[in-house]
C-alpha cells in the first residue's frame, strides 16, 4: 500500500512562493520540511521558497558616466604696471584675449567681445556669490551673443582660472507638422539642480521655445549647435554646445547618455539566491521511500534521493525556484531547478501557483496478531 503527502502553497507576491504542509496519510508518523540548504541557516526550515531569476550580468555592472564639456573657460592675471589685468578667455571653442577697461572694473573688452565679472548678481544685487567664483555676462557680437549669463568658479584655490558651472542640457522637439508650432521638453540639471520643462514653440519653426518659467532658443554658431537658456534667477541667455543624438532626431544634448557595463555572473549580488532541501522527519531509512515528485503547476522533478542526515532524511539534491520562461541566464549549476509560474498580473488577484510533494513509502506489513 502507498501511502501518499501532499506539501501545497500559494503565492503572495511575485518572488516567493509560501508553504505549508499537509499530510493525507495514516499513520500520520511522517513530516516533510523545506530546510536551507546553504548559508548561515543551513538545516533549519524555511517560512517561504524565494523565487530566483538567474542573470546574465550584461548591463548590471557601474554605469559610465559622461561629464557635459565647459563652454567659458577664463585665467585672470595679476594687475600690470598700469593697474590693469587681463583675461584669456575661451568660448564656445574660440579664444580670446581682453584687456581690463579700468582699473578694478573687472570689466574686460577687445573690440565688441566683453567679458564683465561681479561677486553680486547683476539683476538681483543682494544676491551674492561664494568666494572663489563671479558672476559673468559674455558678449560677442558676431555669435549674436549679449550677457550670456554664467556662474563660473575658481577650478581649484589661488588658481585665477575659471570655468562655467557645469550643467547637463537635453531638449526633445517634437514632430508636427511645419505650420504648426512645436512642442518640447527641456531636461537640465546638475548634483544640485534639476529641472524638466515643456516648451512650445513661439511660431512655427522659429526655434524658440517657451513657457512661464524657461525660453529656450535653437541656434547655429559657426555650423555647430547650440542652446541658449534663460529661466531668470539662474540662466539668461547662457548659451551651451549641444549636438544632435541622430539626423532629423530633433534630440539635443550636451552629454552622452550613460553606457552599462558587465559584470561576470560570479559578481552578481544575488540576495534572493536561496538554495532549498526537503527534508523528511521521522523516518531515518532512504531505502524507505520509493519515490518522491516534487512539482509545480507548470514543473516537476521526480529524481529525488536522500540521505540520513542527523535522524532525518536529506534530499541530496539543492532545489531553487526559478520563473517560468525565458531565462537571462542558465540555472547556476550544481542546482536543480524548478520552474514555477509567478505570474502576478497589476490590479488583480495573483495568479494561484502551488509547490507540491508526493512521497511514496515502500509497502511494509504488520505481523497478523496472534488469537
Amino acid at each position: 500500500m502507498k501511502k501518499q503527502f501532499l506539501i501545497f502553497g500559494i503565492v503572495i507576491v511575485g518572488v516567493v512562493i509560501a508553504i505549508g504542509i499537509v499530510i493525507y496519510c495514516y499513520p500520520r508518523n511522517m513530516g516533510i520540511e523545506f530546510v536551507h540548504a546553504e548559508g548561515e541557516d543551513i538545516g533549519k526550515q524555511m517560512p517561504f521558497l524565494p523565487v530566483f531569476t538567474p542573470q546574465d550580468g550584461i548591463g548590471q555592472g557601474e554605469p559610465i558616466y559622461d561629464c557635459p564639456g565647459v563652454d567659458l573657460a577664463f585665467a585672470l592675471s595679476l594687475p600690470n604696471g598700469l593697474g590693469l589685468r587681463s583675461v584669456s578667455m575661451m568660448y564656445l571653442g574660440v579664444q580670446y584675449a581682453l584687456t581690463e577697461t579700468a582699473q578694478g572694473s573687472l570689466a574686460f573688452a577687445d573690440g565688441e567681445v566683453c567679458l564683465t565679472l561681479s561677486k553680486s548678481h547683476p539683476s538681483f544685487p543682494q544676491r551674492e556669490v561664494v568666494s572663489g567664483a563671479f558672476f559673468t555676462l559674455v558678449t560677442v557680437p558676431e555669435f549674436g551673443i549679449t550677457n550670456a549669463f554664467y556662474v563660473c568658479a575658481e577650478t581649484a584655490d589661488d588658481s585665477s582660472f575659471f570655468e562655467n558651472g557645469l550643467f547637463g542640457v537635453v531638449l526633445s522637439i517634437g514632430n508636427t507638422p511645419s505650420d504648426i508650432p512645436r512642442t518640447a521638453m527641456l531636461e537640465m540639471g546638475n548634483e544640485c539642480y534639476s529641472k524638466y520643462e515643456e516648451l512650445t514653440e513661439i511660431i512655427a519653426g522659429a526655434g524658440v521655445f517657451t513657457n512661464l518659467d524657461f525660453s529656450v532658443s535653437l541656434l547655429q554658431i559657426s555650423g555647430k549647435s547650440h542652446l541658449a537658456v534663460t529661466d531668470r534667477p539662474l540662466f539668461s541667455n547662457a548659451v551651451f554646445s549641444v549636438w544632435e543624438t541622430a539626423p532629423q532626431s530633433n534630440v539635443f544634448r550636451n552629454y552622452n547618455e550613460a553606457i552599462p557595463t558587465d559584470l561576470s555572473p560570479e559578481d552578481l549580488a544575488m540576495t534572493d539566491f536561496t538554495p532549498w532541501r526537503l527534508k523528511i522527519t521521522d523516518i531515518t531509512d532512504p531505502t524507505l521511500i520509493s519515490k518522491v515528485i516534487l512539482f509545480t503547476t507548470v514543473d516537476r522533478v521526480e529524481q529525488v534521493t536522500f540521505s540520513n542526515v542527523n535522524g532525518a532524511l536529506l534530499s541530496d539534491q539543492k532545489f531553487i525556484l526559478v520563473p517560468d520562461g525565458k531565462l537571462e541566464a542558465p540555472p547556476p549549476e550544481g542546482y536543480t531547478p524548478l520552474r514555477s509560474d509567478v505570474e502576478t498580473p497589476r490590479w488583480q488577484n495573483p495568479k494561484v501557483d502551488k509547490v507540491s510533494v508526493l512521497v511514496y513509502r515502500r509497502p511494509f506489513w504488520r505481523p497478523n496478531p496472534r488469537p
